[in-house]
C-alpha cells in the first residue's frame, strides 16, 4: 500500500476533480467502504454538513415518490367517484351530484398540477444527488489524504525507530552470544581442571545452586 501511495505522490500533475464527474460513483453514504475510511479518522464539520446535505436529498427523493404514489391513489378515487356520479349528474340532472362531481373535477385539476410540480422534481433529483455525493467525495479526499500524509510522515519515522531498534536487538544477541561463549569456554576449562564434583561446589557457591 506504502509503495503505490508512493507513486501516486511521484506523478507531478494536479488532480483534475472534473474527471469525478466522468465516473460512476456510489452514493457515499451508502457504501460501507466510504464509512470505513472514518475508523482512524474524525470527519471533519464540513464532510458532516456534506454528509447531511446528502441525507436529506435521499429523504428528499424518497418523501417526494411515496407523495406521488399517495396522491394518484386519491386521484383514482375521486375518477371513481366521478364514474359512480355521472348518471345522476347527466341522466337525473341532479345538482348535489354536479356540486359534488365539480368538487372532485377541482380536486384532480390541483392534484394534476401537484402531479406535474413533482415529477418536475424528481427528475431533478438524480442530478442533485448526484453533485452532493460529489461535493462529499471531495471533501473526504481533501480530508483523508491529508491524513494519509501526516500518516506517511509517521511512517518514515516508524522505520527509522525499527531499523535502529533492530540494529540494538543485533547489538544485544551479539554480546548475549559474547558471554554465553565465554562462560561456557571458562566452564568446560574449570571442569576439566578441577572435575565435576569440585566444579559442582563452585556452583553452588556462587549460583545458590543445590
Amino acid at each position: 500500500m506504502f509503495d503505490f501511495f508512493k507513486r501516486r505522490q511521484n506523478k507531478n500533475s494536479e488532480f483534475d476533480w472534473s474527471v469525478l464527474k466522468k465516473n460512476s460513483i456510489p452514493i457515499l453514504i451508502l457504501d460501507e467502504r466510504w464509512h470505513n475510511v472514518f475508523k482512524n479518522v474524525e470527519k471533519t464539520k464540513e464532510i458532516i454538513e456534506k454528509e447531511e446535505e446528502l441525507k436529506e436529498l435521499l429523504k428528499e427523493e424518497s418523501r417526494l415518490a411515496f407523495e406521488k404514489k399517495e396522491i394518484l391513489s386519491r386521484k383514482k378515487s375521486y375518477l371513481d367517484k366521478i364514474i359512480k356520479l355521472t348518471p345522476e349528474v347527466f341522466d337525473n340532472n341532479n345538482e348535489q351530484s354536479k356540486a359534488e362531481m365539480e368538487k372532485c373535477e377541482k380536486e384532480i385539476n390541483q392534484i394534476n398540477e401537484r402531479i406535474k410540480t413533482i415529477e418536475a422534481e424528481i427528475d431533478n433529483m438524480p442530478e442533485r444527488i448526484r453533485e452532493a455525493n460529489l461535493r462529499l467525495l471531495e471533501c473526504t479526499i481533501n480530508s483523508v489524504y491529508f491524513k494519509m500524509r501526516e500518516n506517511q510522515v509517521r511512517v518514515k519515522e516508524l522505520e527509522e525507530l525499527i531499523e535502529n531498534t533492530k540494529k540494538q536487538l543485533a547489538s544485544y544477541i551479539e554480546e548475549k552470544e559474547g558471554l554465553n561463549e565465554y562462560d561456557n569456554e571458562v566452564y568446560t576449562y574449570f571442569h576439566d581442571l578441577l572435575g565435576g564434583e569440585e566444579l559442582q561446589k563452585l556452583d553452588n557457591r556462587y549460583f545458590n545452586k543445590g
